[in-house]
């Protein structure tokens, strides 16, 4: 794997916390999970002055099969799409060579205080299609 590769994947073991009374994972979990390999692709991202924050617009979730307790995950972050002020991200669960999950998460970039949409840099724009699907 180059250090790209390494960016946009995060390996987990399915916690206990995250099973349901069926002995899959829990639906939010997925959610979570997701959320949290998207916010370790994201501490890559360059420096921006002035960056704007960025808001969950949308997300949903495709569910091929459920996770079980301490079983190996592969989670992967891609870039499904880039609009002029939002993000779509596509966060595919793998495990055991099968698609367990796959979540999507669209952000939208807004001024901090406004709450209003602004475009997006072109810095983080450029970075984010090394990661484009």
């Amino acid at each position: 794997m180059d250090g790209r590769e390494l960016e946009n994947v995060t390996e987990i073991r399915i916690p206990f916390r995250d099973i349901d009374m069926h002995g899959h994972m829990h639906n939010a979990a997925y959610y979570a999970h997701a959320e949290a390999a998207l916010s370790s692709l994201w501490r890559h991202r360059p420096h921006v002055v002035n960056e704007p924050s960025y808001l969950v617009r949308r997300s949903a979730c495709v569910y091929h099969r459920g996770l079980r307790y301490d079983e190996p995950a592969r989670l992967t972050v891609n870039v499904a799409k880039v609009g002029g002020s939002s993000i779509s991200f596509v966060v595919k669960v793998e495990a055991r060579g099968q698609l367990a999950a796959e979540v999507e998460v669209v952000w939208v970039a807004v001024d901090p205080q406004r709450h209003t949409p602004l475009p997006l840099p072109t810095a983080t724009r450029e970075w984010l299609a090394a990661y484009s699907v």
